[in-house]
């Protein structure tokens, strides 16, 4: 059994019967201090703490009531299966230098309805997480659930009156390694809303005076637990260009690590059918989260009176949960940071000639990603990026998917990637070397350029459409050819084929080229291994 406490003004035999009924076990107790204000809410507590025969109790408002019928079991089977000391319907992981446990709402977990006469909603400051338990710092008073056992504070009887006794006393307790977590699966409605008065300033201003040194504080992030809500955007999300197969294995590789994953973009192709397939959520940019696109039939009240929506306007509707969002290409990270500016962020730069993948500098964006070196190199002296603010991890491949393969001398030249201006270069040189050796050039990309035409006039070029299945491709080619460090060389690596690179400038001009083997040190192409790497960027900067 269980005890359940808490203070009211006066004795109310109603109250404490609908307590022990809506806990759905008829032998828990309670225990019902009759307090007009002669003491303080930390007293009262301490007191119910100590006259608790039970290991759990229950501490709550009076003016609570449940939404979930039976909650007992559930919060019996949180404390039994777990080591957590006091646990909460409403906290933060993050406790800031003002003791103001609400500032950073993107901090804050977990579901509280209110209601104020004949009018309820619900406050919800993150998603479900079922019987799941969210590790914060600190908890809201109108319930706390303790182990009696594992608390290592009573309540600070410093903190004088009705309000701020819950802060010091979750603060307290994890100062000294007492887990505190908020649940989700017991859902409480507030018959009043929260206010702060001048007690409630005295009461902070007391705790920032005595905490000083220890504030701020936050959750570190569990490599192996927790779970990190993205977001990644990019340009297009429908077909296998490099920057789309970029996020599509980033994105797996995300899933794998118990990451909630999401991809926005412009969507509807072979590869967001692939994606949703393998459960990543994939959304337009009109269905971006927290928004509402109009259509001039709903309307708002912005304080100035009632307006209908404007038809195409997205409107900001609601806050989001995503711990953090990875931008890719100027024009979508100019958006999203329109979008959600709160929200810390990466950018992925994937070349160093077109100004699409120009880096965009705000605040908010924490990191930046260079998919090679001379990436990060332009990115240093071109936009004056301070170095450590660059990352260099290369493209993730699939190492399933490529594996090494005979090599077949005799093959043909195999060339992968968008056929647009800034490779028409390359392939005309590709198809004079060719042409000099005797062999076939295979090309596979999807046809954004006017050269199509020319290229298939001579003899020895074959053209295939873009396509997911490369690997096909691989295993009867000699060697491979691309721009940059681009992902057919890597993958041309993977399955055991030399590859050419040729780097060009902005307009496709070819400013050197040279021909490589395989390198020995592969595994920092694997997908696993770069999700790896990225996710522990994100940690670092969540915590």
């Amino acid at each position: 059994m269980i005890t359940i406490g808490y203070s009211t003004r006066e004795s109310n035999s109603k109250l404490k019967e609908y307590f022990i009924k809506s806990s759905g076990f008829k032998k828990n107790l309670v225990i019902e201090k009759v307090n007009n204000g002669e003491k303080s809410l930390s007293e009262i507590y301490n007191e119910i703490i100590n006259e608790a025969t039970t290991d759990i109790v229950v501490l709550c408002h009076d003016d609570i009531t449940f939404d979930t019928s039976a909650w007992y079991p559930k919060l019996l089977e949180h404390f039994n299966n777990s080591e957590f000391g006091i646990l909460g319907v409403a906290g933060t992981t993050h406790m800031p230098e003002s003791g103001q446990w609400w500032e950073n709402r993107r901090k804050m977990y977990g579901i509280v309805n209110h209601q104020q006469g004949t009018k309820k909603w619900e406050s919800k400051y993150s998603e479900p997480i079922g019987k799941d338990i969210k590790p914060v710092v600190v908890v809201d008073g109108l319930f706390i659930a303790i182990h009696k056992k594992r608390i290592k504070k009573n309540f600070n009887e410093e903190f004088k009156g009705f309000h701020f006794y819950d802060i010091p006393f979750c603060f307290e307790n994890y100062l000294e390694g007492v887990k505190v977590g908020v649940i989700t699966n017991i859902r409480i409605t507030h018959q009043s809303i929260g206010m702060t008065n001048e007690q409630w300033e005295s009461n902070r201003q007391l705790f920032v005076q005595k905490y000083s040194s220890k504030l701020p504080q936050k959750i570190q992030f569990d490599k192996d637990k927790d779970k990190i809500n993205v977001l990644l955007t990019c340009l297009n999300f429908k077909t296998f260009t490099g920057s789309e197969l970029y996020v599509y294995e980033l994105a797996r590789g995300l899933k794998k690590l118990n990451c909630d994953v999401t991809v926005m973009s412009q969507i509807g192709g072979p590869l967001t059918d692939l994606a949703k397939k393998n459960g990543i959520k994939c959304l337009s940019f009109e269905q971006a989260p927290g928004f509402k696109l109009g259509d001039g039939k709903w309307g708002f009240d912005d304080g100035n009176g009632y307006k209908v929506s404007q038809v195409n306007m997205m409107y900001r509707v609601s806050e989001v949960n995503f711990d953090i969002i990875h931008i890719q290409h100027k024009p979508v990270a100019e958006r999203i940071l329109n979008f959600y500016p709160e929200i810390d962020k990466i950018c992925t730069i994937h070349s160093e000639v077109i100004e699409l993948e120009n880096p965009v500098i705000h605040p908010s964006i924490k990191k930046y990603i260079a998919i090679r070196p001379e990436i990060k190199e332009n990115l240093i002296s071109e936009f004056q990026i301070p170095e450590n603010d660059i990352e260099i991890i290369y493209n993730p491949i699939d190492e399933s998917k490529f594996v090494k393969s005979d090599l077949n001398e005799s093959g043909y030249v195999l060339f992968v990637g968008t056929l647009d201006y800034l490779r028409r270069e390359t392939l005309m040189d590709l198809i004079e070397y060719t042409q000099s050796i005797n062999k076939e050039l295979w090309v596979v990309g999807e046809n954004r350029g006017n050269f199509l035409d020319a290229i298939l006039r001579e003899h020895n070029v074959k053209y295939f459409p873009s396509t997911w299945n490369v690997e096909k491709y691989l295993k009867g080619c000699s060697e491979t050819a691309g721009i940059q460090l681009g992902r057919t060389t890597i993958e041309g690596w993977l399955s055991g084929k030399p590859g050419w690179i040729y780097k060009v400038d902005s307009l496709g001009v070819i400013t050197s080229k040279e021909k490589f083997d395989p390198p020995t040190d592969l595994e920092k192409y694997y997908s696993s291994n770069v999700a790896n790497e990225i996710k522990n960027m994100y940690i670092k900067i969540l915590s």
